[in-house]
């Protein structure tokens, strides 16, 4: 069961102080890790489409959301990095390599109300082009669409109410027009739409830096 799955937890300043079950983590408010994994392409035109998951599994305080592809929290024995290789090969059913992903840095969130009430986020971007065709849905992850970056950015800081995209849902596989609404993201808090556009932004500027190599 997840709520066994043992968690290394961390003081503020970010020392390791041991290892606990995630329930016995979340139920002490530590700090702990957890990774989230991007995914986005150059298209023909030069502009940036970003695959984003939509939340499906059942209990999910964010259930109905969209979100990067693949998250989670790290196991005491990974890196950021093992985690990020994990949670993509779970919720998107790709494997990658570690050199298939890219940094895009990391913050802390505390969230008291929350059930993960102190935690390091790790970002991540994987540099392998992943088509809308090529995801596979999991209990995590019901859904997958793509948008365009600078539309879903626009969205995400709340300069327009919704956004044109594609998508593919469990209950159709096939591809779709969609559209998605600041009700997607109305269960976020500043600080984690905070985390979203930065993300967005270190995107754009390393695929824009690529494409100018």
């Amino acid at each position: 069961m997840k709520d066994q799955e043992p968690l290394a937890f961390f003081d503020a300043q970010g020392r390791r102080l041991g290892t606990k079950s995630r329930a016995e983590v979340h139920r002490d408010g530590d700090w702990h890790w957890l990774v989230f994994v991007w995914a986005a392409r150059l298209d023909a035109t030069g502009g940036i489409q970003v695959l984003l998951q939509i939340r499906s599994r059942p209990g999910d305080p964010f259930l109905g959301s969209v979100d990067a592809p693949a998250g989670g929290h790290v196991l005491a024995a990974e890196t950021p990095v093992q985690g990020a290789q994990r949670e993509f090969a779970e919720e998107v059913g790709i494997a990658l390599a570690e050199e298939e992903l890219v940094w895009l840095g990391e913050g802390k969130l505390e969230n008291p109300a929350g059930v993960c009430q102190r935690v390091v986020e790790h970002f991540y971007l994987c540099r392998r082009p992943i088509l809308l065709t090529d995801t596979c849905f999991s209990d995590e992850a019901g859904g997958f669409v793509e948008v365009e970056l600078e539309g879903f950015l626009e969205l995400v800081e709340g300069r327009r109410k919704n956004v044109d995209g594609v998508g593919r849902l469990r209950s159709s596989a096939a591809t779709q027009h969609v559209q998605l609404s600041r009700q997607q993201l109305s269960s976020y808090s500043d600080a984690i739409l905070g985390e979203f556009s930065r993300c967005l932004r270190g995107i754009r500027a390393h695929l824009h830096r690529k494409s100018g190599e």
